[in-house]
């Protein structure tokens, strides 16, 4: 019987990671690299662009890991280590200003004191003060250890682990024993607090309450206005965060990994009002839940050339969601299962990330295609092609590549950048790895034929397209040649 071959096909090359279950069900995935709605006047509606590079822009020398960083005006501070430093917004000079001496999760806010703003951290149970380039230790006696800062309307709000929590004077950090509060809705533990508007948001393992700020108020300046059965995770995982949706206007939100009301996990929540929705996928949720010590989950958020981005990262991962298209992708640095950067903090313009394992803050930017000197793996798995419950034959694929010039360099990988190109049939394994040239000097746009892949069952077949040169990488559209084969 004589088997007609078709016409070329487009097939999807997905709109970000969504990895099922077992991985036979699907495995589509995007690394370093995301989608980008550009519409009916481009070639294709969802190009598929890589990740910004990175650059240095300061060493800490004395300190180490990176464990928080709050922009202050023209500066930025940094706890790298055991040490806070300050720096500019040139990264030089590196101030060291004083020990912050305990380890695990840093909170740090600021109230709105000008032209010398005071700055609270809070970490392993302790509290400083950074004034006017000065570091000092909180000694309050009617201020239990906290767990966490934050700040609305001025006051600092600390967080205590027994679910109570007090606050400062107005742009002040003197502490009134009788200026606090305790949940209200239910005996829960605080895990973490959040800032949404004027409403301060206290997180407990079980539940979240929410308070109206009202510094007018004569007694206490906050008073409770809704309480909700969800409850947090872990508190690295919450970040305020400015959702900006396709066709709609920009929110004022927050995010978070989210229990119920019996402190199980629940996925990742995005507020909406009073009520959370999940915005994580099987693959988010399988990741979260495989984390050995959630304490250690961290997570930041900002909002870079366009796209409003929340990564959250474990031991292990690194999954960044894009608020405007709904779409996770991970990201990994080279040698790592995880990418490097753990912290975010702008100065201007400018977005540096902080090294979650070194003394090291890096920029960021859209005309860097490495990781401060290593290569940045772009790396994209379609959804399964299959003709079910035929087997099926694959004769040519074609790949529309986005590619910059190659480099003068003598790394032969970017003077002549080449798309790695292989695949699963079981949507577990893949294999057949080919070398294709994307072009050197002076070629930009590459179309890509590749032929006779063989024969593939009623599973069907996923495709691996990976590339790590130093040049622009991303990929336009793909399409198939195949030959349906009798059931």
């Amino acid at each position: 019987m004589a088997i007609r071959r078709s016409d070329p096909v487009p097939i999807s090359l997905g709109r970000g990671s969504n990895k099922s279950r077992f991985g036979q069900e699907g495995v589509a995935s995007f690394v370093n690299c995301y989608v980008e709605k550009l519409g009916e006047g481009g070639k294709i509606e969802w190009p598929i662009y890589a990740t910004n590079g990175l650059a240095a822009f300061a060493t800490f020398t004395n300190g180490g890991a990176i464990r928080g960083m709050l922009p202050l005006d023209d500066r930025v501070l940094v706890v790298s280590g055991r040490l806070l430093f300050s720096t500019n917004a040139d990264g030089t000079p590196v101030v060291q200003v004083g020990g912050i001496p305990s380890d695990g999760f840093v909170t740090m806010a600021r109230n709105r004191r000008s032209p010398n703003p005071q700055v609270v951290i809070v970490s392993g149970g302790e509290w400083f003060i950074y004034e006017g380039g000065t570091l000092t230790q909180g000694t309050d006696a009617d201020l239990p250890p906290p767990v966490c800062v934050v700040e609305i309307d001025g006051f600092f709000v600390f967080l205590i682990a027994d679910g109570r929590w007090f606050i400062s004077g107005v742009d002040d950090t003197s502490i009134d024993g009788l200026d606090f509060s305790e949940a209200q809705f239910s005996p829960d533990a605080n895990v973490m607090g959040a800032v949404r508007g004027r409403e301060l948001i206290i997180f407990g393992r079980e539940s979240a309450q929410f308070y109206a700020a009202n510094a007018a108020s004569a007694d206490f300046p906050f008073s409770l206005i809704q309480t909700a059965s969800i409850g947090c995770y872990a508190a690295g995982s919450v970040q305020k965060i400015i959702l900006q949706p396709e066709g709609g206007a920009a929110v004022d939100s927050v995010i978070w990994a989210a229990t119920d009301h019996k402190g199980s996990y629940i996925g990742i929540t995005v507020l909406n009002g009073y009520s959370a929705n999940k915005i994580s996928n099987t693959e988010i949720d399988t990741l979260v839940r495989a984390e050995p010590d959630p304490s250690q989950i961290r997570s930041m958020a900002w909002t870079e050339d366009e796209h409003a981005f929340y990564m959250i990262s474990g031991t292990s991962f690194s999954m960044c969601w894009d608020s405007g298209t709904g779409q996770w992708h991970q990201r990994k640095s080279s040698g790592l299962d995880r990418h490097r950067a753990q912290h975010h903090a702008q100065i201007g313009q400018t977005h540096l990330f902080g090294d979650y394992a070194s003394n090291k803050v890096y920029r960021s930017s859209s005309d860097l295609f490495d990781e401060v000197g290593d290569p940045i793996l772009v790396e994209v798995v379609t959804p399964p092609v299959h003709m079910s419950p035929n087997s099926f034959i694959v004769d040519e694929l074609h790949i529309d590549a986005l590619t910059g010039v190659g480099v003068n360099s003598a790394v032969d990988a970017d003077a002549n950048p080449q798309l790695m190109l292989d695949y699963s049939d079981d949507g577990v394994t893949f294999g057949g790895q080919r070398l294709i040239e994307l072009g050197a000097a002076a070629q930009r746009h590459v179309a890509v034929k590749e032929t006779s892949f063989g024969m593939f069952d009623k599973n069907g077949v996923s495709f691996r397209l990976s590339c790590s040169a130093r040049v622009v990488k991303g990929f336009l559209g793909a399409a198939l040649v195949a030959r349906k084969l009798a059931a």
